[in-house]
């Protein structure tokens, strides 16, 4: 299939709204066709690793590593009783980013805008969220794993974890969920980071 077959597709597709665990798995798989078209993988590495992650049961490829290197640092902190908020700011803010995904949201836009495509929340103004939603009940329980080679790490992998949770008052309109980051260390103690976030569960479409 060619480039332009390619975005013809995805056109359709995201014209139609990403509704499904199917759809986002579609949309992943045809992003993921296109970047190697294109070769800009090296380009979109966060987007490269979130497509490469639908596809596998388990991942440690080089982002999967440059992921888990962040979560190993922030784990020997956590395992000493500091609190996520009072992580050293650099190492803090590249948490916050990866576990909520903002460095993927930002990177796949990036991406669908530069191939003339709509992004997710063209059809409705908490696209993302959605999205995210079906993204993390795709990917859950297959693991980033640390490779052998990373000898003096303190974690063994990360796996996403996704709950639903229950609405904070005056808040039932919206489907509330919680993505959780589970830390497993190599002496066999868990932690957890977790995101929580929402999406409309009756949205108004974009232009309405």
């Amino acid at each position: 299939m060619t480039p332009p077959q390619i975005v013809g597709k995805l056109e359709v597709h995201l014209a139609k709204g990403i509704t499904t665990e199917a759809d986002a798995s579609y949309l992943m798989v045809a992003v993921r066709k296109l970047l190697e078209h294109q070769q800009a993988k090296d380009r979109y590495k966060y987007l490269t690793f979130h497509c490469d992650w639908v596809l596998h049961s388990k991942l440690h490829g080089t982002m999967a590593q440059e992921i888990l290197k962040e979560f190993d640092a922030a784990n020997v902190h956590l395992k000493k009783g500091v609190e996520l908020h009072d992580l050293p700011a650099g190492l803090r803010t590249e948490i916050d980013r990866i576990s909520k995904m903002k460095y993927f949201e930002d990177e796949l836009d990036e991406f669908l805008e530069s191939n003339g495509l709509p992004t997710l929340d063209t059809i409705r103004e908490d696209g993302w969220i959605h999205f995210a939603h079906l993204y993390a009940k795709i990917v859950e329980d297959c693991p980033l794993v640390m490779t052998p080679n990373n000898a003096l790490a303190s974690i063994e992998n990360v796996t996403l974890k996704i709950d639903l949770a229950k609405a904070p008052k005056d808040q039932g309109g919206d489907m509330w969920f919680k993505v959780r980051w589970i830390i497993l260390d190599k002496n066999g103690q868990s932690g957890e980071i977790f995101v929580l976030n929402s999406f409309a569960l009756n949205p108004v479409e974009e232009g309405h």
